[in-house]
């Protein structure tokens, strides 16, 4: 991928001694040398180390003012890093990563508060004249790949995709609950209704996340007509 799209070659990588790492055979086809930490020595990777540091930071500021549960933690820690990227920093000569590497500024217009109310367009295919118009969700980053909205219904529970999205962001809607509760075991998936409103897993359900339902009575029947007979 780097040698496609940016037109050069990684000529060291340096990790810890993790198994996940040991790909002898890889780098030395490509020409790669391979820089290992000693056991127990984390400074001998130190840029690495620090920049997990920042991005953990981030990631829990973003998890503790949105009051998701730590089950969201992919969500909030890919959305960590894309801020990060496209923040200047004075590593940089206050400059963002993503200006270093693409040479053009970042679309600012796609920065939305991570967490906040948002309301999702339903598609014209699966609703009806009386049907809602939109669907009530949380804002939870973005999907590689596509040009829309990671998000997560209210209602329904799940995770879609979608791109004609309306946000609140002065809005945090998650409730915050003082006790925790273990998350299920159970994840939802459906399949996508169509390119433009991708649906994902669900991570797992947490009971309390909306009210629980009453029933409303049954409604009042209307009154019958009057005749009136005028002399």
């Amino acid at each position: 991928m780097i040698q496609n799209h940016f037109h050069t070659t990684p000529k060291f990588i340096r990790t810890d001694n993790g198994p996940k790492f040991m790909l002898s055979n890889f780098y030395s086809s490509h020409g790669i040398t391979h820089q290992k930490s000693c056991v127990e020595t984390p400074q001998q990777n130190g840029r690495v180390e620090r920049k997990h540091q920042h991005t953990l930071n981030v990631g829990r500021a973003l998890l503790y003012q949105s009051k998701l549960p730590p089950s969201y933690w992919s969500y909030v820690i890919q959305h960590a890093v894309f801020l990060i990227n496209r923040v200047p920093t004075p590593t940089l000569n206050n400059q963002s990563p993503y200006f270093v590497l693409h040479h053009k500024l970042p679309d600012n217009t796609l920065f939305k508060v991570f967490g906040c109310l948002c309301y999702a367009s339903t598609l014209h295919s699966h609703r009806t004249k009386l049907n809602h118009r939109a669907r009530k969700s949380i804002f939870i980053g973005y999907q590689s790949g596509y040009k829309g909205f990671t998000l997560y219904n209210l209602h329904s529970r799940e995770i879609f995709i979608s791109r004609h999205v309306t946000f609140h962001e002065h809005f945090l809607p998650y409730p915050h609950t003082s006790s925790s509760t273990s998350p299920d075991s159970q994840y939802f998936s459906h399949h996508p209704s169509s390119p433009d409103d991708t649906i994902l897993h669900s991570p797992p359900i947490i009971d309390d996340i909306i009210a629980p339902h009453h029933p409303f009575p049954d409604p009042t029947p209307p009154p019958s007509p009057i005749l009136r007979i005028v002399p």
